[in-house]
């Protein structure tokens, strides 16, 4: 259970949470296969692309969700 003191914290965990999945996400996600046929990219190149890509933005959000977090 995670004890949180305001309905923001609670957002920021929901937010922390889902860059979390974002950052894990799975070759069977159908944003990976749309983003590989649209950018013509092969499954090795796509597989490079799209682990970096999800990898950054899931830490981005939650280096942001962290720095939000004593504002709130």
């Amino acid at each position: 259970m995670i004890a949180v003191t305001s309905r923001g914290h609670l957002s920021l965990v929901a937010l922390a949470m889902g860059g979390g999945a974002l950052a894990l996400s799975h070759i069977n996600d159908a944003g990976y296969w749309m983003f590989t046929k649209l950018a013509g990219l092969d499954v090795a190149a796509g597989l490079r692309t799209w682990t970096v890509l999800t990898t950054v933005m899931g830490c981005a959000g939650f280096a942001l969700t962290a720095v939000l977090w004593p504002l709130v």
